[in-house]
């Protein structure tokens, strides 16, 4: 993987999709990650180099190889089954350099039974399924570094892609409160809105990387009073995309070209559900059914998370001439409705999809860093 001795480049690997088994290739700087340099400050070098054990924290092995590259030891790998809802698959490793210690801190996307987690958003200061994947990490954390490192006060690299930003951005809030903001830098890919805080900016070392084109990192709703801890950065707008995703992933970009089309899927999710009690209470016809926003969502859960069933079918088809259908015609834009209804695990290849991926991600960091 080192491909370069003298300046010490990476060659890392990453999916193009989040459930993809095409590869895509990112050169980054094995020594981009300097607390002392950068300051506290947003570094080029340093979203880049999360960016790529983000992205590749999805598949196991990939992430492997690019934490040995990047010279992390006593690497462990917790929780990567996604049997659990309340939990988040998470990597951990440690690197030695010039007598500072840094603990990476990687947690994986959405897999399995999880989706439902994502879609339990609670009534608390923070998304409920969030917290508790943070939660779950944190303690993992804790044990890990009382067996490893008993002595050593390390600085931490935290990072996460989609789910794993949300938990990311929630782990490193926290780890901010117990070792103080010099200690941690945060960089968290398609992150969803993950708590409720009029001092969620004050953490200055937490930095959102989002698209305004993928409606992920907008849920849960702003007008319901969601935000993520540290500072959000929008990728959107840096540059020709689709050319760079296609050199990448060989393939035509079919995602959104701007963020009009989530805006109206946020304003559609508003009519329905104005607060989050809305979301949870009120009830709107759907064929035979009267569904909330949140048992909408469930249901859309239980076709990514692989466990639909006939009923489910009927249900998504019913929403199509329904209150729920502006929700509908934007989660299945670009595909068939039999791919949305019957999907191979996980998100199948769509316009969301798409403007969600790593691929899509990778390609606007690329720009926005040119």
């Amino acid at each position: 993987m080192l491909i370069n001795t003298e300046k010490k480049r990476i060659r890392a690997v990453f999916p193009a999709e989040q459930d993809s088994e095409k590869k895509c290739l990112s050169v980054i700087d094995a020594d981009a990650v300097d607390f002392d340099r950068d300051g506290g400050s947003f570094n080029a070098g340093s979203a880049m180099y999360a960016a790529v054990l983000a992205m590749s924290a999805a598949d196991k092995t990939m992430l492997q190889e690019n934490l040995s590259a990047l010279r992390y030891e006593k690497v462990v790998f917790l929780a990567y089954d996604g049997d659990n809802t309340d939990k988040t698959g998470l990597a951990l490793g440690i690197k030695e350099d010039r007598n500072v210690t840094t603990v990476a801190v990687i947690l994986r996307p959405t897999v399995g039974k999880e989706w439902y987690s994502n879609f339990d958003i609670g009534y608390g200061a923070e998304h409920q399924g969030f917290r508790k994947a943070a939660e779950y990490a944190e303690q993992r954390l804790a044990d890990y570094l009382y067996v490893r490192l008993p002595r050593h006060s390390p600085r931490f690299l935290v990072t996460g892609y989609s789910r794993g930003g949300a938990a990311a951005n929630i782990l490193a809030k926290r780890l901010c409160d117990r070792y103080g903001t010099d200690a941690v830098r945060a960089y968290t890919f398609a992150a969803p809105n993950t708590c409720v805080s009029v001092k969620g900016a004050r953490y200055s070392t937490i930095f959102n990387l989002v698209r305004d084109e993928d409606f992920f990192t907008r849920v849960p709703l702003s007008g319901w009073g969601y935000t993520k801890y540290g500072r959000t950065i929008s990728l959107s707008d840096s540059g020709d995309i689709r050319n760079r995703y296609k050199i990448m992933t060989g393939e035509d970009y079919i995602g959104f070209s701007s963020g009009e089309a989530a805006e109206g899927f946020l304003c559609a999710a508003m009519r329905l559900a104005p607060n989050v009690h809305a979301y949870y209470e009120r009830r709107h016809p759907i064929g035979k059914h009267e569904m909330t926003l949140c048992d909408y969502m469930l249901t859309v859960a239980q076709i990514l998370a692989d466990e639909a069933d006939e009923s489910t079918g009927d249900i998504m088809m019913d929403a199509m001439v329904s209150e729920f259908a502006g929700l509908s015609d934007f989660l299945s834009s670009g595909m068939d409705i039999g791919a949305f209804l019957a999907p191979a695990q996980g998100i199948p290849r769509c316009s969301v999809a798409d403007s969600h991926s790593p691929a899509a991600y990778m390609a606007a960091l690329d720009a926005y860093l040119k």
